[in-house]
């Protein structure tokens, strides 16, 4: 019965056209990846009229067996959204398929070209399965975008040795700004690749305190010099006796200065300026009565004492004790050697 059926279909399908119209597929699917099966098909046909062994499931046209006859029905390929745009990072010298970025949802492996009407084409190995859709699709519809480099707004103490602002981007020349004040800046970049925006920069007079010496005058003398190469001091007006506010002004715009002493110009009343110009007379030096010397006078010489010779019974009692005691020696030596003989 097979057999039979095979012969019907090779009959009918000699009598149809090789080239198949679009009017003629009955049936269109999108590919999924997997066997697609057509109701009440038996067997499955390429456009060769080769049988197929199973259900097809690549894109393609095919002819489906069915109870009613044969359908030809076709798969097509998938479409998959290409955004293209352009590769900031690209530099001229890089090969120019690198100029342009792809993005897509989905995994999927391809390779970006170019054909000879500047049309992107995908290369792949899907089989057709796939139809990569490119927007935009030529080279001459990609926008060429710049990198948009920024910088916040700087505000600096001024430095003698300048101000320098450096860019994020390697390689970039930094700004240098030199005097105090307000600038309108931008980094100096290829306008090929880059867009640098503007940005403000406000550079702030350094601050030097000043400890200065208290300036006075009299009345109707000139002011003393209240200039100098750096600064230029300022007092209240007024030529009367008292104490005047000074202030100061700095000569360049890079400096402003603060006076924490010495910031009060006094003058003086006329009055002592005359008791200071009076003359200075010098008194001369009291003299001393100069007393004559006196020769000191000599020491009184101690007459010597006269010995009073003991006469008559007067006699001295230690002198008696004595003549005494050498009497009673002798008598006691008398004796003795008397005793002996």
């Amino acid at each position: 019965m097979k057999r039979l059926i095979g012969v019907l279909f090779a009959l009918i399908v000699v009598c149809i056209p090789m080239r198949i119209q679009a009017q003629d597929v009955s049936l269109s699917f999108e590919y999924t990846g997997q066997k697609i099966e057509v109701e009440d098909a038996t067997k499955y046909y390429s456009t060769d009229f080769e049988l197929l062994d199973e259900v097809p499931s690549d894109c393609g046209i095919y002819i489906a067996i069915t109870s009613s006859g044969p359908k030809y029905y076709e798969i097509k390929p998938k479409d998959v959204e290409v955004s293209v745009s352009y590769n900031k990072n690209w530099r001229f010298g890089d090969p120019e398929i690198e100029k342009y970025v792809c993005e897509y949802d989905g995994d999927y492996d391809f390779k970006l070209m170019i054909n000879t009407n500047d049309e992107f084409e995908a290369e792949n190995d899907y089989n057709g399965n796939y139809r990569f859709v490119f927007s935009p699709s030529k080279t001459s519809e990609v926008k060429v975008e710049k990198t948009r480099v920024t910088h916040p707004d700087v505000e600096c103490i001024y430095n003698e040795k300048g101000t320098y602002i450096y860019s994020t981007i390697h390689g970039v020349e930094p700004i240098k700004l030199t005097d105090a004040g307000e600038y309108t800046v931008s980094f100096d970049l290829d306008e090929a690749y880059y867009e640098s925006v503007l940005f403000k920069v406000t550079i702030l007079p350094k601050t030097v305190q000043l400890k200065l010496v208290k300036q006075t005058k009299f009345v109707g003398e000139k002011d003393p010099v209240f200039e100098n190469g750096d600064y230029i001091l300022t007092r209240e007006p007024g030529e009367e006796a008292g104490d005047y506010k000074l202030t100061v002004e700095s000569k360049s715009k890079n400096y402003r200065y603060e006076l924490l002493s010495g910031d009060v110009f006094t003058i003086l009343d006329k009055r002592e300026n005359e008791t200071l110009k009076k003359p200075y007379i010098k008194e001369k030096p009291k003299e001393e009565k100069k007393e004559e010397l006196k020769k000191p006078k000599e020491p009184k010489k101690e007459e010597p004492k006269k010995s009073k010779v003991p006469t008559g019974i007067s006699i001295n009692k230690n002198v008696n004790l004595a003549l005494l005691s050498l009497s009673v020696a002798g008598i006691g030596y008398v004796v003795l050697k008397n005793k002996k003989q």
